[in-house]
This record gives C-alpha cells, structure tokens and sequence, in this order.
C-alpha cells in the first residue's frame, strides 16, 4: 500500500482516538515522522475532508481533528482515500482486466513507466501481497496463487474502498445478488448484520467475476459435512439463481465456498423466533461439533467459574466450533484469516486472552487436529469476555462487524458511563424511525452511518475510545 496513505490513515486514526490537541512532538514519536511531513500530510488529508470534519494546526498547541461525534466517520474518509491509492489502481486494473494487458499497456494505463512499474510490483511482492501468499507476474501482468487467497484479498481490498458507499462491479448486478441475499434471510428467518449483507453482496460478485474468468475452487468434502450445514439448502437456492442471472454454471465447491462465507459472517435470528430452535437442532446434528463445545466448555467453566452460562452462549460457543471446522475445511482461510481487533485484544484483554489459549491447548489435546490461531482467539475472547458475570444494567447499540461483538461493547460503556444509560442489544427487524419510537429509543450508538431523522446517532470507533464516551455523556446531558 502506498506509504503516503498508509501515513494518512495512521494519523487520522491517531487524531480520532481523543478530542484533544496532539504535539507535533507526541505525533513524531508515535508515527516516526518529522514535523514538516505531519504539516504536508495534514493538507493534503484535509482535501478528502468534509465539511463536518476538520484538522486544526496551531503552533505550541499542535494537531485537533475536530469531529462533532455525529458527522461522518473517519473511516468513510479513509475509504475514500483507499481508491486514490496507487496500489488500489493496479490491483483493479488486474482484477477488471485479467490476462489483456502486456506490461508495457499495463504500465501505460497507470501512468508510468515500465522500469517503475516493476519496481512497484516487486514492492508488493515483498510487502502487501506476501500475507496473502500471493504474487503478481511482471512479463503477462496477472495475479498467481490460491484461487481462495486471491478472492480473499480482493473481498478485503473491495470492502475496504467501497466500505460504505459504492459498487465496483460493472458486469454483475447488484440490486439482483441482494435480492437473493434477502431471500436466504426470509428463508432462514435471520437477520445479516447491515455490513455483512453488503459485505456478503461484495464476495458473491467477485466469486461471478472469477468463475467467468475461468478461475475455478476445488474444496473438499471430507473434512465438514456441508450438506447438513443450516445454509446448504439456501445456497442451493441461491446459486441456481445466480446461475439463471449469470447464465453460467457454478460448480459444487463453489456452492461449498459461499456456504462457509455465508456460515462465517455475522448474522442474528429474530428476537423470539422459532426458528432459534430449530437453529439448535440443526447444530446437534453435527455431532463432532456439540461434542468439541462440550469438552471445551467443560475447561472453560473450571478455568472462569464466573461464566454466565446461559442458552444464547452455549448457542454462540456450538457456532464458534462450527465455524472453526468450516476454516479446518478450507485451510487457505485459516492460514490468512485476521482481524484488526487482535492487537487490542491482546493488549486489552491480555489476561483472558492468555488464559484462553490454556484453554485451547487443553482442548486441543483431545483433538489435536484441528487447527486455530490468533484470529479464533480474538473471537473467544470477546465472547467469553462479554459472558462474565458483571453489575447487571442495561443498553441499545447497533454494531456491524466481523464478530457478533455488540455485547462485548455494550458492557464496556456500562463499565464506563455507568447506571445513566440503559442500553438495549437486541436485534430488531430493521432500523427505522417508526421502530425507534416503537421501542422508545432516545439515541442510537452506532460503529457504521445510520439514517435516523427522529433521534441523534452517535458514531463511535469499533472499540470505543474516549472521545466516543465523551460524545456519549454530552447526550445524555441534552
């Protein structure tokens, strides 16, 4: 990724953490950079800027961003930026335009020469695209690798520019991959997270464009039983659908691709639907599965006897399992899955994460062939973390993100803004005006753009900082 955008993005994070001015001196430090470069990235970032967000310079105070709490995100902004990027170009160029340009034409339609473009494809050989396990040819310019590390990373470049607003699919329609996405939520009678439905909408267009592209799966039946999985039969429906639009074939590993996408990202059963029952038989069947929670909660409950154990965990813990078979079946994903969340969690949450990976490795010992890493262990420990018995109190907040980690955030404000706030977690069938006087909401707490005109929606980070405390006690004080 180009090193000027990489600086950007750091300092705009670092800037958002708290409404406070920063040094030039605490920001040399923090991000390894001079005092005239800090000044050149502050107005070159404040092109990308909206009117409603701003960075202040001053001499002997230092650096503000200035961010009423209800504006746009600084992620949004940073996504915009992403698509500016020279490295965004070329991994577009390569993706739209697979196998019709020479080096020299490649070159030419990014506006450089092919001495530099050499050069930069020898960068991110060695630097962006190595995680990935994947490389780019320099003599016919094509992406080479794993088919499922390349539409892994393409998933996650595509997200991360179009994270909010946008579709970079010309060939495939998005209104109609939606549709079909509604309809395994009708079937289904769930509810996909709002940035795992668009999400969801973004890999199924990439899995269109890579199966024309004559660039096919092949995944295993052996290691999990994909036809008693809860998405098997959606997905049959779906891909017959995609079929007819597409007029194409998709193969049975790629019905198994999407099923494990489907199955790993992030959706919730209606409040009070049958269908939660039927989501429990439907995991005993998987015998393997119910016995490997069992064992590991067996462990779980002797190391942390404080556990709340109660029916939405186990059901959680039996889906971590779960997914965590559905990555042993495709190992490509369990050697790149990550998360941004790891660091802070590690840091965080240092204890209950060590004490995790004990758990782990005692469990393991009963099945030492299945595999984990950092990426599973973020996840448990947010979900044990969020089953620790604390004061009981309440809340309403409205996360999108690649966990089920909206209880996890919930207890941190209870935590930190106390008995003032009552906050509800419960998942609602949509978001809307009339809902939210329904439920007699006062105001939202959100990690992604909500539109709500009768009450205030206070954007807060994934991991709330102390700015987003800060903006949530000035609510309460309306």
């Amino acid at each position: 990724m180009d090193k000027e955008f990489k600086l950007a993005s750091q300092l705009l994070t670092l800037l958002d953490t708290e409404q406070r001015w920063f040094t030039l001196a605490e920001i040399e430090k923090k991000l390894g950079i001079s005092d005239k470069t800090i000044r050149k990235m502050v107005e070159e970032i404040s092109n990308h800027l909206p009117p409603a967000i701003a960075i202040e310079v001053s001499r002997g105070k230092g650096v503000l961003l200035q961010r009423d709490g209800r504006s746009q995100t600084v992620n949004e902004v940073i996504s915009i930026m992403v698509k500016q990027t020279v490295f965004y170009r070329l991994m577009n160029l390569l993706f739209t335009h697979t196998g019709r340009y020479s080096a020299e034409e490649l070159a030419e339609a990014m506006f450089m020469s092919s001495s530099s473009l050499k050069k930069l494809i020898s960068q991110l050989n060695n630097n962006d695209l190595k995680p990935y396990h994947i490389r780019i040819t320099y003599s016919s310019p094509a992406i080479k690798g794993n088919e499922v590390n390349i539409r892994y990373f393409y998933w996650k470049l595509y997200c991360d520019a179009y994270e909010f607003t946008g579709w970079p699919f010309e060939t495939v329609d998005q209104t109609s991959i939606n549709q079909l996405i509604t309809n395994i939520e009708n079937e289904m009678n769930i509810v996909f997270f709002i940035n795992s439905k668009r999400r969801l909408s973004f890999l199924t267009a990439i899995v269109l464009e890579r199966v024309m592209k004559g660039n096919d799966i092949e995944i295993t039946e052996k290691i999990y039983p994909w036809e008693q999985g809860i998405f098997y039969l959606p997905m049959i429906n779906m891909t017959s659908g995609l079929e007819q639009m597409m007029g194409m074939n998709l193969s049975k590993s790629e019905l198994f691709f999407m099923q494990s996408m489907f199955s790993l990202s992030q959706y919730n059963y209606y409040e009070g639907s049958e269908m939660a029952l039927m989501k429990e038989a439907e995991m005993h069947k998987n015998k393997e599965v119910h016995q490997m929670a069992d064992q590991f909660l067996t462990i779980l409950v002797e190391a942390y006897p404080n556990i709340d154990v109660k029916e939405r965990f186990i059901w959680e813990l039996y889906e971590f399992f779960d997914k965590l078979l559905i990555d042993n079946a495709i190992p490509e994903l369990l050697l790149i899955s990550q998360s941004n969340l790891t660091s802070y969690v590690q840091n965080e949450c240092q204890q209950i994460y060590q004490g995790l990976q004990a758990c782990m490795q005692n469990w393991r010992s009963a099945y030492p062939s299945v595999l984990y890493n950092d990426f599973h262990l973020t996840k448990l420990t947010l979900l044990v973390s969020s089953n620790l018995r604390y004061k009981s109190k309440k809340a309403f907040i409205v996360i999108g993100e690649e966990f089920s980690i909206r209880h996890y955030i919930a207890n941190l404000i209870k935590k930190e803004i106390g008995d003032k706030l009552i906050i509800n977690t419960s998942i609602m069938k949509g978001l809307n005006d009339e809902i939210v006087k329904q439920h007699q909401i006062d105001f939202v707490i959100s990690n992604f753009p909500v539109e709500l005109q009768s009450v205030p929606v206070v954007i807060i980070s994934t991991i709330p900082t102390k700015r987003d405390f800060d903006n949530i006690r000035k609510e309460l004080l309306l």
